[in-house]
Parts: structure tokens; sequence; C-alpha cells
């Protein structure tokens, strides 16, 4: 058996953080939870996230193990949270002791250090919990403390007096200076790639702004030729009006929908289309519509003219975190889904969850599976936020928040990998055994919930291998359920089906099945030369259910008359 570590690459930076730093009993998490509040963001206190992940106190684990052995987990803590972007972060007093993480975390943030005089945190102190830096005999005074810490903390950022000031005081002073700092429009990514780059704007209000930035990307073009979903109304509406109001001509054609409008004779009719509207290459494409349509519309794009520019306004959610970014384009033909196909990057990608289709809740939440997957193979606390509570995925701030963070992940694999021939592989994570279950249901079982299940059984295989965390598969486990996501296939799958399916996976080399199992903490390894056996009886386990024999219908899911196999 053979193993390849493909790790993260450098995320795009997104949306910069909001850092709150400071001696303890300045306020950082009271503070920082009300700021997120206020400006819709996640917040995250990362002593808190450390205690969840070690399992203990922080008072318990700087009693046994001393605050030498505190502050790596600390550090470990850092790492993490600079793979965020678009959020509130509070940090333990200490982690400015840490120059290079702390640096790392800083490097796309806004840094607010919260201080107060030694009287006034005394006084706060004294109605808290004991803190174990102070406590004992030998531990140094709060001033010594302070003093030792001073010249970290200014170096850190903007500083705050908290003194005499009331907690509301405190929370309307940072952000005044987070929206001086960045503002609090949309969301930004660059994803760069061979000839340029693709801007990805992310956040409610994104798809007003088209028209906008085609005029100020594509100077030359005078004409939109937007192709739309058939259920697409309400966003095709406000793409139509913004691009109209930018001083440009709308041209609008609308697809056949699904997957029925990822045929040849589709393609052509919008090659026609264009022909018939003397489209020249200065002209720019506006996709509006889930994934198969992007497909579509992307392909007719790459293929006329040489080449048209692409923009994607996606209106699902699978589409907006998955299908909207990365260049693949492609059609079914005879019954074989993605076989005819290129690599057609959008030159700008509009992420809006309020032009979201009408679609049906269970597809809805099939989406959310690919938010889940970057989740596992980015930050860690990407995936601890799926856990929440309160973290509801149908409030716009909340979706847009986690589609960037996804976006971000695949960006940075489509950067280094652009035409998906080696590191991009790592963005299979739990879809061969996905495929294996879409296949042998004859696309009966959806793919996000075909990929949810996958992630469980990559979880579950690399345990078994030994290089993914054997608490990862009850963390995915909880947030598919959390996420209204299946953890077992809703209808009998056939075992022989299934191995079957598996055989023939697209990413099998040397002859052998190539599984992508989460590294630790971040990114992926490749696991190959695995027997199939030992990969279906994991599968198996996690399903919960006994190999059966039942014989799923083939006519479930078709292209007109064809039922459609996997290729891509």
């Amino acid at each position: 058996m053979r193993q390849q570590v493909i790790a993260l690459p450098p995320l795009p930076s997104g949306r910069p953080n909001l850092v709150i730093t400071g001696f303890m009993g300045t306020g950082k998490t009271t503070v920082g939870r009300l700021l997120a509040r206020t400006l819709e963001m996640p917040f995250f206190d990362l002593d808190h996230e450390l205690e969840l992940r070690a399992g203990q106190s922080i008072s318990q684990l700087i009693a046994e193990g001393g605050e030498d052995e505190f502050r790596v987990l600390e550090r470990a803590m850092l790492e993490m949270a600079s793979l965020l972007s678009g959020a509130v972060i509070a940090t333990g007093g200490g982690a400015v002791l840490s120059p290079q993480p702390f640096a790392r975390l800083g490097s796309n943030a806004v840094v607010v250090v919260l201080w107060a005089t030694p009287e006034e945190l005394r006084s706060r102190l004294a109605a808290s919990a004991p803190r174990p830096l102070l406590a004992g005999e030998s531990s140094p005074s709060l001033e010594r403390l302070m003093d030792d810490r001073r010249r970290a903390y200014t170096r850190a950022g903007h500083s705050i007096d908290t003194t005499g000031q009331s907690v509301s005081q405190v929370v309307e002073e940072v952000a005044a200076h987070f929206r001086d700092a960045v503002g609090l429009g949309l969301s930004v990514l660059e994803v760069t790639r061979p000839m340029g780059a693709t801007k990805v704007v992310v956040g409610p209000g994104a798809a007003a702004e088209v028209g906008t930035e085609i005029r100020l990307r594509m100077a030359l073009a005078r004409r939109a030729f937007v192709m739309a979903d058939p259920g697409a109304v309400s966003a095709l509406r406000t793409v139509t009006g913004a691009i109209e109001s930018a001083g440009l001509e709308v041209v609008v054609w609308v697809s056949p929908g699904g997957e029925a409008g990822k045929s040849l004779e589709s393609v052509s009719g919008m090659w026609s289309f264009f022909l018939e509207h003397e489209a020249d290459r200065h002209e720019v494409v506006v996709a509006v519509g889930g994934g198969a349509l992007l497909d579509s519309a992307g392909f007719a794009a790459a293929t006329f003219a040489r080449g048209l520019p692409l923009v994607n306004v996606p209106t699902t959610i699978l589409a907006m975190a998955d299908a909207s970014l990365g260049g693949k384009v492609a059609i079914n033909l005879g019954g074989v889904k993605n076989p005819v196909g290129a690599f057609h990057h959008p030159e700008m990608v509009f992420v809006d969850p309020l032009v979201l289709g009408d679609i049906a809740e269970p597809l809805a939440r099939s989406g959310l599976a690919e938010i889940l997957k970057a989740a596992v193979i980015g930050s860690p606390l990407s995936l601890q936020y799926l856990l929440r509570d309160d973290v509801n995925w149908s409030q716009p701030a909340h979706l847009s928040w986690l589609v960037e963070q996804s976006l971000r992940v695949k960006g940075a694999y489509v950067r280094v990998d652009p035409r998906d021939r080696s590191d991009r592989l790592a963005l299979n994570l739990g879809h061969t055994f996905a495929h294996g279950l879409e296949s042998a249901s004859d696309f009966r079982v959806p793919h996000g919930e075909a990929v949810g299940i996958g992630l469980l059984a990559a979880a579950r295989l690399g345990a078994h291998v030994g290089v993914s965390p054997p608490s990862l598969e009850g963390e995915i486990r909880s947030a598919l359920g959390h996420l209204g996501l299946p953890t077992s296939p809703r209808i009998p799958m056939d075992r022989a089906r299934v191995a079957e399916a598996l055989r023939r996976d697209k990413k099998r080399r040397a002859g052998s099945a190539v599984f992508v199992v989460p590294g630790p903490p971040s990114g992926v390894v490749l696991v190959e030369g695995l027997e199939l056996s030992e990969a279906l009886d994991l599968l198996w386990e996690v399903i919960g259910e006994e190999p059966t024999a039942a014989v799923v219908p083939s006519h479930a899911s078709k292209m007109g008359t064809m039922t459609l196999r996997e290729r891509s």
C-alpha cells in the first residue's frame, strides 16, 4: 500500500479577520462575541476551542503539563485560526508570545489589543475564576506579567484602553476601527490561474454587482449573453437588471434545465444563438443557474470563437460551493456523464445567497456536503463551526461565510493545479466511495448525500491506515446530522454493484483504486494499493447495513432515455 501526502496550499485571502487579543481580564471573549453579532461574522474563542480539542480546561493542561506544553497546543490553535477568513477571533492572553504563528494569524487580519490599568484588571479578575498563571506563591505578579508582555502587545496591533469603559463602548470602538480599516462590503477572493485570475465576489447582494464589474474588467464588451436555468427567475431578473444598468445590452438564452441541458443538442443551440447575434470574442457569457447550466454554458463559451469570456452566477448551494470555480466544463454524450469537455476558467464568479433558486430542501441540503468536504480539508475550526447549534445555513450571512471557506480551499488547489493533473486530486476527498454509491444506485443516491457518506468512509479508512484522527469520523457524522444529511443511503445497496463501480473509478492508477483520506490537521493523503474488499468492508461498517442483493431500477436517473454513467 502506498501513501502520498497532498498538503493544503496557501489559501486565497478572502475577507480579513478581526483578531482580538490582550491581557487577561480585558474582555476579549465578551467583546469578541458581541462584535461577531454586530458585524455578522462567525466568532471563535481560541482558548475555548483548545479546551474542546484537548478535552481539558486550560488550568488542568497547565497543571499537568506545564506552561510550555500548553503553549505548544496554543501555537497549533493559532495555525488553525490563520486558515480562516472573515471571522472574529479572540486569542489567549499569551498568544502574542508565539511571534511566528501570531504573525501568520495577523497577516490577513485587523488586530486589536485590549488594555486596562493593573488596578482595573485586578478588580475584574477578583470576580472571575482563578487564573493559572497568577496562582501559586512562585507565580509572577500581575504587574510583572503585564510588563513582560507589554512590548509584544504594542507590536501586535491597534491598542484600545478599556479602563472605565462599558462593554458596549468597547464594542462600538472596535467595530468602528474595523469598518474604517476594511469596510463591511462583500468578500472578494482572487484565484490566480494561467493567463490571469478569477475574481470571486461572495455575499448577499453580490449578483447586483455583475454589471459594474463586467464594465470595469471587460471594457470592450458591449453585450452580455445571459444563459439561464428555467427556474432561476429571480436571479435572472437581478443579473439582467444589473448588466443593463451598467450600459450593456443583454440577450438571454433559457436552457432546458438540469442534465437535459448538458446535451450536444442544447450546446449546439447556444452556438447557433451566438452566431445569430454575431457574437465576437469581446462579448461576455454570463451563466446563471446550477452546476449543469454552468457546465453547458461554460462549454459553449469555451468552444465558440475559440473562447468567449465567462462569468458565473451560481443559483444552487452545490454550484456556489464547488462547480462555479475551477474551469472544468463539460457535456454528456451517449449516456455517459461529462465525457466531452474543456478547461475554461471564469473571469469572475458572483456568489449571492439571495438568488438561490426555488429548489426542494433535500436538494438544497445536498449541496452542503461539498462545504463539509472543504471544512475537513481546510481548518479544523471550520468543521467545528458546522457542529454549532446556532449555525443556520439558511441564513445569508452564515451561508456566505461557509461558501467563502469552501471556495478558498478549492481555489487554493485550482491555483496550484489549474488543469487537474496532480494536487487537485485532493478535492476528491470522499468521492471514490461516493461515486461508487451513486453509480451502483443508478444515481438514485444524490451526489451530495453520497459525498457525505463518502466522507465518513474516507475518515474511517484514514484512521484504519493510521493517517486520520480517530475522532474525525464522529465529528463528520455529527456535522452531517446538523446539516440534515443522511449517514447511510436511503435505499438498499448491492455490494457487488458498488465494487464494480469502484473498479471502474476514473481515479484508478496502476490498476488499483485511489482513495483520498483526510490528513491531520489539514490537507489529504492518497492511499493506493488497498485491497478493494478491505475498502468495501469499511464502507459497509459506516453505512451500517448487511450486503444486499437488492436490484436497483436502472431507469431512476436519466438524460432523455439513457442512464447516465459518471465520467469527468
